[in-house]
Parts: C-alpha cells; structure tokens; sequence
C-alpha cells in the first residue's frame, strides 16, 4: 500500500490558567509585601505586629511555638495574596475592620470581625483564617 502520512494530531486545548501558589517555605519573616496597595498596609502592619506578640509569648512553649511556625506559613500566604492584589474587596474590608479594632487594643472587637469573615468568606480566607483566630486567641490571653 503506498505510503500515508500519520494524520495530524488534533491541537490541545491551552492549559487552563493556573492559580499561583504562594511558594512552599514562605513564613511571616520572609514574604515580599513590598507591592501591597497603599490602602491596605494598615493589614500588613497590624498582622505582622499581632504575629510578633505571639511568636515572642511562644518562645518557651514547644507546642505554641508549633502552632506559631503553622500561623506564620498561612498568614504569610494571606500577605503574598495581598502583595498580588489577590484579595476580594469585601475581605479586605473586613480585614481593614479587624486590624483597626487590634490596634486599637480590641481584642474583643477583632476577634467578632474574624468570625464574620468566617462566616461569610471562608471559601477565600480557610487557608489562613484558623491561623488568625488561633493567633487572635493567643493574644487575648497575653492580655
């Protein structure tokens, strides 16, 4: 029989978008922020500051310092998202609420704004919102 080229293959569909990931060893210490909008470095401030309080009151108890590392990797992606403008309007609203209330000294107030990102955002913030409400819990009993 005479000789046929192989049919062409069909084109592939392009490869969907892929989502970046933060990368895997960011921690508090070493994500860039440096990109963050203006409007929300109060966030970036107020988290960074949060998270030092509970790694300093950790430094002695294995298991705090534990859950210290384990915060630090999430919020640190919540930062990396920020740095990307990767964050909805309505969290970062609501962070907004949250930060103001911590540095504000409310505990009290910034914990009752986590549990309404909780409540209304967790399919964006479940990477990192355990991670604040332990860290928030921390700090409460730091007094």
């Amino acid at each position: 029989p005479p000789w046929q080229p192989a049919p062409a293959p069909a084109p592939a569909p392009p490869p969907a978008p892929a989502v970046p990931k933060p990368p895997a060893n960011l921690t508090m210490g070493s994500v860039d922020t440096a990109a963050v909008a203006q409007e929300h470095r109060p966030i970036v401030a107020s988290l960074q500051t949060l998270f030092g309080a509970c790694e300093a009151a950790a430094g002695a108890h294995p298991a705090r310092k534990r859950e210290v590392e384990d915060s630090s990797k999430r919020l640190a992606g919540l930062l990396w998202k920020l740095n990307r403008a990767d964050v909805s309007a309505s969290v970062c609203g609501k962070l907004l609420q949250l930060c103001a209330a911590l540095d504000a000294g409310d505990i009290a107030g910034a914990s009752q704004a986590q549990v309404a990102l909780t409540t209304s955002d967790w399919d964006e913030g479940s990477g990192w919102l355990t991670a604040l409400k332990r860290l928030l819990k921390m700090r409460a009993s730091l007094g």
